[in-house]
């Protein structure tokens, strides 16, 4: 054997001990758990904060409000805050036929944000499917607008035809006919009342016209660090049918004044004065924020406006952060 191949032989046994702690070096490095002293020892792993999931239900284009441009406004607010955002949309039909068929469609989601204006529906399964998306599943929503003036069959009802909507306020009435159909077909499910969901409710608006929004209560964290201010001349203030006093467990938090006195008709007297526009209300395991702001695009462009929602969103699933 020549004198170099001696030497090379030599450094064999070297290098593969080197090679092997390299190797054992790689392994334990790549472990999610190293045992020290015979105890289990996580590593700290610096987590990134993940983007608030929002649900925006709508449907378009919408005959008394547009749908559409307010679902690019709020898109723009959701870019702004860097949530993800999903929308569930279609025609009026179509999206009342969704919501009806589908008694999952908010899983994985963090928060709803409903805009929509079903007023006449009595189509039970969609208020029940939402309602029941955050009184049993805990998933917070807001309701925007119209929304409030939604499933009327379920609260609104009077004549000889009506009775007491179950377990609610005893203003709200449905109709006997309605009832029935709903406990033959659903006998082991509450009847699904819209105003036990919102807590403060509304049946009436006034004309369109400016709103001074004054904040009731200031250290609220949807209040805190936003203005007062007076919405544009399209706005409506709608009237507390159930008001706070009758809602206990509702917290308002903005209140809208019609001091302008440009009510007439059908609605004079019944609005005048001041209203909550923007309450927490407690349901199930989770809760509802109620914004009755919003007609007009004119009031989505407000950054006042536009702000209350962001807190709102952010307040609502401020322990997802």
């Amino acid at each position: 054997m020549s004198n170099t191949q001696k030497k090379l032989s030599s450094w064999i046994p070297l290098i593969l001990i080197l090679l092997i702690g390299v190797s054992l070096g790689i392994i334990s490095c790549n472990e999610s758990v190293v045992k020290t002293n015979d105890e289990q020892v996580t590593p700290e792993v610096t987590k990134a904060t993940k983007a608030i999931k929002v649900l925006y239900v709508t449907h378009e284009p919408g005959k008394y409000h547009d749908y559409t441009s307010q679902r690019s406004v709020f898109k723009k607010i959701a870019d702004e805050q860097k949530w993800d955002l999903s929308v569930l949309s279609g025609t009026h039909d179509e999206v009342i036929e969704k919501l009806a068929s589908r008694p999952n469609f908010a899983d994985g989601y963090d928060v709803i944000v409903y805009n929509f204006c079903f007023a006449k529906c009595d189509n039970l399964n969609v208020p029940y499917n939402i309602i029941q998306q955050t009184k049993v599943k805990g998933i917070p929503a807001m309701l925007i607008h119209c929304s409030l003036h939604s499933f009327w069959p379920t609260f609104k009802e009077s004549g000889p035809h009506a009775v007491h909507s179950p377990n609610a306020h005893k203003k709200a009435h449905t109709t006997k006919t309605l009832l029935n159909k709903w406990n033959t077909e659903n006998p082991d499910k509450p009847f699904p009342v819209w105003s036990n969901f919102s807590g403060i409710a509304s049946i009436h608006h006034s004309r369109k016209y400016a709103i001074n929004v004054k904040q009731a209560d200031p250290s609220h964290p949807i209040a805190k660090d936003a203005p007062e201010y007076t919405t544009v001349e399209k706005a409506e203030l709608y009237y507390n049918f159930i008001n706070a006093e009758d809602s206990k467990l509702s917290q308002t938090i903005l209140e809208g004044t019609d001091n302008q006195g440009k009510d007439k008709g059908k609605n004079k007297g019944k609005g005048k004065g001041t209203h909550a526009i923007l309450w927490e209300h407690p349901v199930g395991n989770s809760k509802v924020v109620s914004f009755t702001l919003g007609h007009s695009n004119e009031e989505w462009e407000q950054n006042e406006f536009r702000g209350y929602i962001a807190n709102t969103v952010n307040y609502l699933t401020s322990d997802k952060k």
